[in-house]
């Protein structure tokens, strides 16, 4: 099982492209509702700008203001995947900013979404890369772990 708190999943089990792009024209309201209202982000998350967000999740739980593992899925993620982070809703700290924005864009990388914050958010506007969160704090986070990657969602 691994190390509890401190795991990667290497492999994933990506869908197709083709069926990631016929997504791309239906509402998200319309995929919640067919989800059965209980797939959707947080209402205080919001876009820092208007590029569009399509692609395959890959995952990352982080600690309170701890972005380490954030850093490996950059390295780790596929173009096109978008990367999902889970950081507790910390308000205390940003969780990437214009540098990693930018890195993730070489990457090929679709876009971030993040319960917590983010920084350089002003820098959005000029880039074509998507990034929607929970705030705005110019605070930097610490890189200590643990964190966790690609962890499946344990249902019971």
């Amino acid at each position: 099982m691994g190390n509890i708190g401190f795991r990667i999943y290497t492999k994933i089990e990506r869908p197709s492209r083709e069926l990631v792009e016929g997504f791309k024209d239906i509402p998200v309201a319309n995929i919640a509702d067919n989800m059965g209202r209980i797939s959707c982000v947080d209402s205080y998350i919001k876009p820092f700008n208007h590029v569009g967000l399509l692609g395959t999740a890959f995952t990352v739980k982080a600690p309170l203001g701890d972005n380490l593992m954030f850093h490996k899925a950059i390295d780790m993620a596929q173009p096109g995947d978008i990367i999902v982070v889970d950081g507790e809703a910390d308000m205390n700290h940003s969780l990437c900013g214009e540098i990693m924005f930018r890195y993730a864009m070489s990457r090929g990388i679709a876009g971030f979404l993040i319960d917590g914050c983010i920084r350089d958010a002003a820098s959005l506007k000029d880039l074509d890369f998507s990034v929607y969160a929970r705030g705005v704090n110019p605070k930097g986070p610490y890189k200590n772990g643990p964190g966790e990657i690609n962890i499946p969602k344990i249902i019971i």
